[in-house]
């Protein structure tokens, strides 16, 4: 993972010269001109942006924030089966070192995990795991194709999300007919989760996530006869879980750990099963972080999406002991046919289903199937990056240049046939437009209000017509660079949309990374994720932070069923640091009872013990969120807009050991407003 050298790259900065408002690069060194990432910059060049006056029209105000959006949260993260680590079915599999090797092409896409079946004991990365004669989770040698992908994870700044499945021979099962699909000795599987999350925790592998178990309810016509991954009663699978579960929590206290993984959530939503399973595991103390379900657009195409989203919604709303369970959509994808997911049409189809999913706010992640597939012949998967040629898919491009989109989005008119996607943060302004109506539309874009003098602009396409090496190259096409371009005042910009296809108008003030794109020095402190639902709906109440970036969003929503939410990321290794804040907020976020802001949580003899409440001028409600303490704060303290310093030594309690729950937390606000925040080490 990338790590910041703080005192290293302030001398650096005193030594660099500003080029187009606020970018870093390098000194000249005699020459007007110095190339920079690609990219030549020159303070001689001032290029203007070319614009057909009788072009269709859409303006973007990046002065306006439009907080009756949901903002362009990066919760997408990737899913690739075990084979695709591990093309070989011998007696001495080896990784495979191709896919492993396009993990920095993944990262591009900004996820933070990538979930992975471990297939224990069975044939896949985990297959040495478990397998008896002293194999029991503990050894070494059980993780070596495991650790080769962690470690090509961890180098790429991601983690790792695994499933525990199949069953070994260690617990009743093994590689002989249908053993693998079912556990025979339940505390042999609870000894065997116990023994493995152990081993990830004290080997610092980087496992944030825990799943039980790959799609127990899908079966052809019985579950005990013919379950296709499990072989066993609904109730026989909710033991796997509680044991399952225990173990892992046992290893790893701190461990994300979810269930069901369920490939028809309409269905066990409907019937009872997902409802027992809840009322189980809560009674035995191992209620989920999550619950997880997959959907391909298949069977009913994309309208029954709408069937899995409520009916989870649904059960998890019978209970408040329910009020912390997120959702999962971690295999996703918006259709199995291979035609489809390798073609052009998968750029409408993307940015349509991200929109409905960002809509889903508590869904809190979603995994794509697949981010790399196995290289076998006759493998014909969804891979975003092709297993045998390496070639991206337009799929593919549409996710990067999504990833690029800073998260709160602005104001833009509308233009049927063109869906558009606008934001702004600290030193960039992007537009993404692409075609809704299958059809090639010439549009000018009325941009005013970047926010910064001067700027380099670049625009990116995907589209039949735009051609490129995909082999090589993880950027879409890039149209045109306009460098130091005078922004200041309204600035327009035209260019065509190209049928099933898309364009992306960046324009940035800074060189390297900006804030949504970089990984904060806090990356590597983080130890889990906790949400929390005052109500759940479409539109409702959303809180996200990046556990890379650190880049975190509030937002009220429009929805009076849902009215508060929050996402607390719990930190180690604390206790000598302060926490810089860059925030901003809307109009509305104040009012008798309101939240918003930052809690502070301390922990004092394995329990937290005090909270700080950072709120916004107004927003000073009383709100007791079950997580941290679960009380009421004890402390209010004023967050000012723009930068402030949290000094967290001066108002920890005696006794902190160090650990830390940041709760970003909104409640009872006004509809349609929302803050947004960057944190940081000083």
């Amino acid at each position: 993972m990338r790590k910041y050298r703080t005192a290293a790259l302030m001398t650096a900065a005193l030594m660099l010269l500003p080029s187009c408002s606020g970018r870093l690069v390098p000194p000249v060194d005699g020459s007007e001109n110095r190339e920079t990432s690609g990219v030549t910059y020159g303070m001689s060049d001032t290029e203007k942006l070319p614009h057909d006056e009788k072009a269709e029209v859409i303006s973007v105000d990046f002065s306006e924030k439009d907080y009756g959006k949901i903002p362009y949260l990066k919760k997408f993260d990737m899913f690739a089966s075990t084979w695709a680590w591990c093309n070989d079915f011998s007696g001495y599999p080896q990784s495979d070192l191709t896919n492993l090797s396009r993990i920095p092409a993944v990262a591009e896409l900004l996820p933070e995990t990538v979930r992975t079946d471990l297939f224990m004991g069975y044939w896949g990365i985990g297959r040495e795991i478990g397998k008896g004669d002293g194999q029991d989770g503990t050894t070494d040698g059980e993780y070596r194709l495991v650790k080769n992908l962690t470690d090509a994870l961890l180098s790429g700044g991601l983690n790792a999300e695994f499933i525990y499945f199949a069953s070994p021979v260690m617990t009743g099962g093994g590689i002989s007919g249908d053993a693998w699909k079912s556990v025979k000795d339940g505390a042999g599987w609870r000894l065997l989760c116990r023994n493995v999350s152990a081993y990830f925790r004290e080997h610092g592998m980087g496992v944030r996530r825990h799943e039980i178990w790959n799609e127990p309810d899908y079966y052809i016509t019985d579950p005990e006869k013919d379950g296709v991954y499990f072989l066993g009663s609904w109730d026989d699978y909710i033991n796997v879980y509680i044991n399952g579960a225990k173990g892992i929590r046992e290893g790893d206290p701190d461990a994300e750990t979810g269930g069901v993984s369920a490939a028809w959530m309409n269905r066990i939503s409907k019937n009872g099963e997902l409802d027992r399973f809840l009322q189980k595991t809560l009674a035995e103390g191992v209620l989920p972080d999550y619950v997880s379900w997959h959907f391909y657009g298949s069977n009913g195409g994309m309208k029954m999406l709408e069937d899995y989203i409520s009916g989870a919604r649904e059960c998890l709303e019978k209970s408040e002991a329910y009020g912390t369970v997120w959702q999962n959509l971690n295999e996703f994808n918006v259709s199995l046919d291979r035609k489809v997911t390798s073609g052009y049409s998968m750029v409408r189809l993307t940015l349509d289903a991200y929109q409905r999913l960002l809509y889903a706010t508590d869904i809190a992640r979603v995994a794509w199937t697949s981010a790399l597939d196995r290289n076998l012949e006759g493998s014909d998967g969804q891979a975003l990056i092709d297993p045998k040629t390496g070639e991206r898919t337009p799929a593919y491009y549409t996710q990067w240049m999504y990833a690029r989109l800073p998260v709160q989005p602005v104001m833009t008119s509308e233009l049927s046939g063109v869906g558009v996607m606008a934001s702004a943060e600290s030193g960039r302004a992007a537009v993404l437009a692409y075609d809704s109506a299958i059809s090639a539309r010439t549009v000018t874009f009325d941009m005013k209000n970047i926010g910064f003098d001067r700027a380099d602009v670049t625009v990116y396409a995907v589209g039949r017509e735009h051609i490129q090496n995909r082999i090589s190259s993880n950027s879409p096409v890039k149209l045109a660079e306009y460098r130091n371009v005078a922004v200041s005042g309204d600035v327009k910009y035209t260019v065509t949309v190209p049928e099933n296809g898309a364009v992306l108008i960046l324009a940035d003030s800074c060189g390297g990374d900006v804030p949504h794109e970089k990984i904060s020095p806090l990356a590597d402190r983080v130890v889990r994720t906790d949400y929390w639902y005052n109500g759940r709906d479409d539109g409702g109440a959303h809180a996200w932070v990046s556990t890379k970036s650190f880049v975190a969003s509030l937002g009220s929503g429009n929805s009076g069923r849902s009215r508060g939410t929050a996402c607390a990321v719990t930190l180690d290794g604390m206790e000598n640091e302060k926490l810089t804040v860059t925030a901003s907020h809307s109009d509305g976020i104040a009012g008798t009872g309101a939240v918003c802001g930052i809690m502070t949580v301390y922990r004092v003899n394995g329990e937290y013990a005090r909270t700080v409440y950072h709120g916004f001028e107004g927003a000073e409600g009383k709100l007791a969120v079950p997580l941290g303490t679960g009380r009421e704060y004890d402390e209010f303290s004023v967050l000012p807009s723009g930068e402030s310093i949290i000094d967290l030594r001066a108002e920890a309690p005696e006794g902190w050991d160090g650990r830390l729950q940041l709760i970003f937390v909104i409640n009872g606000a006004e509809k349609n407003s929302g803050a947004e925040f960057v944190v940081g080490l000083q």
